[in-house]
């Protein structure tokens, strides 16, 4: 836990830091209440974007590991602050856009991921979608953020209908705005934003003209009817299904058509509003929604995105990393109410979250925004919208002086590049005006060579003095002689006899924070070569590789080769089916003494069949390999893993299309968080391509894990 000494330490480590780091409603440490961990050091670092928009990036460690967590404090109160929603490439139905193209090309200078969408498939948000006051996309019954044009935040779930009424005096319910094909065989209306129409069958796609009003909710021409069983290009149409077309009545081209809503809570208040839930925090207190949504992977710890509304209603944006254990494991749903709660929130919403997690802002002295947070996997994923804050404050004349880092911390003789630029007072950048000047205070502290800070060989408390012109800020210096923690990256590496792998010494303060580190370290290995910037060659045998920090090492094991083992499944497994209690078995014994037979059938409901247990795999385990009697049917084969933070992954070992025993190797991803469990070996009906519908068995013998390092590989 964090002590009282080290909390006031840090506050008043904050205090030096320059006025810009402070701007906003971000808290200088954070105390949750459970279930999240308990902290053991949080090492925040408070940044201005905007007028009225702050970033916090607090890297906590716990008890439970570490935690990378992300904030945007948005002041809805502020007048140059405007918050909306971005569609991804302006089409709901599109390849998808990273929150970073959206905010690039709208000008945001914040933001975060929004809604659950349609992931590979069409990539449309799931929920309801209001941008710049147009509803985009009809709500469904989820709750979701909305922001009235007098920027009032509002959480809410809405209920949506409509009408369309014909000049003859017919009217009909509208089921859905950009909802395809229409819901329950009713009317959907199609804007430009919905993209091209796929084709559907047995409904009646009328091509629409806007006449008067602010689309959707207008008053329409008929300007035709369209072909349903081809793609028409995006634009106003009307689809309705055959449950509608009796009510319908003639649809003559040339006459008119209005569109009018009838939504709870009305639609024509909201500026901006964007999907996701489930409500984690009401009343100032944790909420289980009923509304979802659910389910058991969000019990388990994943990268999360979510808003969050405070008492004095400043607007939390926030994403906290997982899948990745040595930077940040993620939180599960409850863990994350907890985490709103130690912000300050009195209402809370889970927006979508695991690899779409993203969030995006400008730093000081940037003309854009970018990714603050790292994405679960591995690069920015494309995803349907996001929310985004804008500021409109004008351009002025230069008012700051930004430096980065805002804060040094360094070992004692190491050196760091300082990068400044030149903003008005609301972050605009500007060219820069004057000479730079550093001077490092007190003088001892270290040298000044050009804009790279060297530091001195004693511990020093002190500060960069730097100036441009008329500008100036104060830069905070802390020079050490020890660390409190130093860890080598990466962890538990694997290569072959000969390979060279390159390590990293990562050393921290008491606080949590980053220490920068000399060039060159004292390392050394029991095998193989190091060189003095971490560089290590394989010998033939596994090694230790050490660093020594001043006085403290630490150490890491590179195992050089590779082995494997048997793994004994025994009574540790059972059967299983998607949906449960489908037709199958396992057999224990046939077709040989240690086989293991998987019978599945899939020309029913039946989607998947399991071998299913928990099965302990040994550390540093690199894959499976078995052999296979195939059937030839073509079901695909898969693996699924539980890691150490009891995730599940599933890894494909490829369709069965052989008849016969056949040798399966299955390769465990390099970033997988051991140790890990064998959860699963099973076959599906499909993944990606046409079911199959067939009946059969596949059988397993020699199952063994593939482990790293020198061992005896010989078979027992």
């Amino acid at each position: 836990m964090i002590t009282t000494a080290t909390r006031s330490l840090l506050l008043a480590l904050l205090l030096l830091a320059p006025i810009t780091a402070l701007a906003g409603a971000l808290p200088a440490t954070i105390d949750p209440p459970q279930p999240f961990p308990s902290i053991v050091t949080d090492a925040p670092t408070i940044s201005f974007v905007a007028p009225g928009v702050s970033y916090g990036d607090y890297e906590v460690w716990t008890l439970e590991g570490p935690l990378s967590i992300h904030v945007l404090a948005v002041n809805l109160h502020d007048p140059s602050v405007r918050l909306d929603t971005a569609l991804a490439s302006d089409r709901l139905n599109s390849n998808g856009e990273t929150v970073s193209a959206m905010a690039a090309r709208t000008g945001a200078v914040a933001g975060v991921n929004g809604d659950y969408f349609d992931i590979n498939n069409t990539n449309a948000p799931l929920n309801i979608l209001v941008e710049g006051g147009r509803l985009l996309k009809t709500p469904m019954h989820r709750y979701a953020f909305g922001l009235t044009r007098d920027k009032q935040p509002e959480f809410l779930e809405f209920g949506f209908g409509g009408n369309v009424q014909f000049a003859s005096g017919t009217t009909v319910d509208l089921n859905g705005v950009n909802d395809w094909p229409p819901p329950s065989g009713g009317t959907s209306l199609l804007t430009p934003e919905f993209g091209d129409v796929p084709p559907e069958q047995n409904l009646t796609l009328v091509r629409l003209q806007p006449t008067s009003g602010s689309p959707p909710f207008s008053s329409y021409r008929i300007a035709g009817i369209a072909d349903n069983t081809t793609r028409q290009p995006a634009g106003y149409y009307l689809g309705i299904g055959v449950n509608a077309y009796g009510n319908a009545g003639a649809i003559d081209p040339g006459g008119t058509i209005a569109v009018t809503a009838n939504a709870t809570p009305p639609l024509a208040d909201l500026l901006a509003a964007v999907g996701g839930g489930p409500l984690l925090v009401r009343d100032g207190a944790p909420y289980d929604d009923p509304d979802g949504p659910s389910g058991g992977e969000f019990n388990t710890r994943i990268p999360s995105s979510g808003l969050a509304l405070t008492r004095d209603g400043t607007l939390l944006m926030l994403v906290v990393d997982g899948r990745q254990p040595t930077l940040s494991i993620g939180l599960s749903r409850a863990q994350f109410a907890s985490l709103m709660l130690g912000f300050g929130a009195v209402t809370g919403m889970a927006l979508d979250g695991g690899g779409s997690s993203t969030m995006v802002a400008r730093a000081l002295g940037d003309s854009r925004a970018i990714v603050q947070n790292s994405p679960s996997d591995g690069s920015e994923r494309r995803i349907g919208d996001a929310l985004l804050v804008y500021s409109d404050a004008p351009q002025g004349p230069p008012a700051r002086l930004a430096v980065a880092p805002q804060f040094v911390r360094v070992f004692a003789g190491a050196q760091i590049d300082l990068r400044d630029t030149t903003t008005d007072a609301a972050g605009h950048p500007l060219p820069p005006v004057g000479t730079l000047e550093i001077r490092a205070i007190p003088a001892d502290l270290g040298k000044i060579v050009g804009q790279r800070f060297i530091a001195g060989t004693q511990a020093r408390t002190g500060i960069l003095h730097v100036t441009r012109g008329s500008l100036r800020t104060d830069v905070p210096v802390h020079v050490v002689d020890a660390a409190a923690r130093i860890e080598l990256i990466p962890k538990d590496p694997n290569v072959s006899p000969g390979e060279r792998v390159r390590l990293a010494a990562r050393a921290y303060d008491a606080q949590g924070y980053p220490l920068e580190l000399p060039a060159h370290l004292q390392w050394s290995a029991s095998s193989g070569r190091v060189d003095s910037d971490g560089s290590f060659v394989a010998g033939a045998r596994d090694a230790t590789v050490s660093v020594r920090v001043a006085d403290s090492v630490a150490s890491e094991r590179v195992t050089v080769g590779q082995h494997d083992a048997p793994l004994q499944l025994g009574g540790l497994v059972h059967f299983a089916t998607i949906p449960r209690n489908g037709p199958g078995s396992l057999d224990f014994g046939t077709p040989c003494a240690a086989c293991v037979t998987l019978h599945y059938d899939f020309t029913g409901t039946e989607r998947a069949a399991y071998l299913e247990g928990s099965v302990p795999l040994p550390k540093q385990s690199l894959g499976l390999a078995f052999d296979v009697d195939g059937d030839g049917n073509g079901e695909v084969l898969r693996v699924a893993l539980l890691n150490a933070i009891n995730e599940r992954v599933a890894l494909t070992a490829g369709k069965i299309t052989w008849n016969g025993w056949r040798h399966v190797v299955v390769k465990l991803p390099a970033s997988l968080a051991q140790p890990v469990r064998l959860a699963q070996i099973y076959v599906v009906n499909a993944l990606g391509g046409p079911p199959v519908s067939a009946a059969g068995a596949i059988s397993l013998r020699d199952v063994r894990t593939i482990l790293a390092g020198s061992g005896d590989s010989s078979r027992q």
